[in-house]
């Protein structure tokens, strides 16, 4: 006894449609986490923007740019009170109770200088990473999403299994 099986369609899609559930655009852009940190590395928050993280990238670049800002003016302050008030002191006599006070608001000022430095150079190496992980988390979104339309789509087909045929229906909307 020969079982002959048959596989009958239905579509109620259209030949447009199936092209266009079919085609590159139905997917979503996905972001490239290398480029995302290339971006963060020439300008800091630039690779978080990039990955649809505004207000992370906006505090990145801000906040950088304000620590640098800070760091440049009070390395002007601490050349000009080095040069004008420290220097000439300290060449007299270094140890001098008049050179010592001015070397303790020179240092002070050095070490805001680089206060202000280090952390921005901190949230730099964080916008870096930031932008990284962004790009990865928005990349496994869109997958999810996508993962999840296409299991409703499948969720809708059918298969029908008889002695004398296999029936195979699927009903695709878009």
């Amino acid at each position: 006894m020969l079982l002959s099986t048959a596989v009958a369609a239905s579509p109620v899609a259209s030949s447009k449609d199936i092209q266009a559930y079919n085609s590159y655009d139905s997917l979503p852009r996905l972001i490239s986490p290398v480029g995302s940190v290339v971006r963060s590395v020439v300008i800091p928050g630039w690779g978080q923007i990039h990955a649809r993280n505004y207000v992370s990238g906006s505090f990145s670049f801000l906040a950088t740019t304000g620590l640098l800002v800070g760091g440049l003016v009070s390395h002007r302050s601490f050349r000009q009170i080095y040069d004008n008030e420290y220097a000439p002191v300290a060449k007299v006599n270094s140890k001098s109770p008049a050179a010592l006070s001015i070397y303790g608001s020179v240092n002070q000022v050095y070490k805001i200088r680089q206060f202000f430095l280090l952390t921005a150079a901190g949230v730099w190496a964080y916008s870096i990473v930031d932008s990284y992980v962004a790009a990865n988390l928005r990349n496994a979104k869109s997958k999810s999403q996508v993962l999840l339309r296409d299991a409703t789509k499948i969720e809708k087909l059918s298969l029908e299994i008889k002695p004398d045929r296999i029936s195979f229906r699927t009903q695709l909307e878009f």
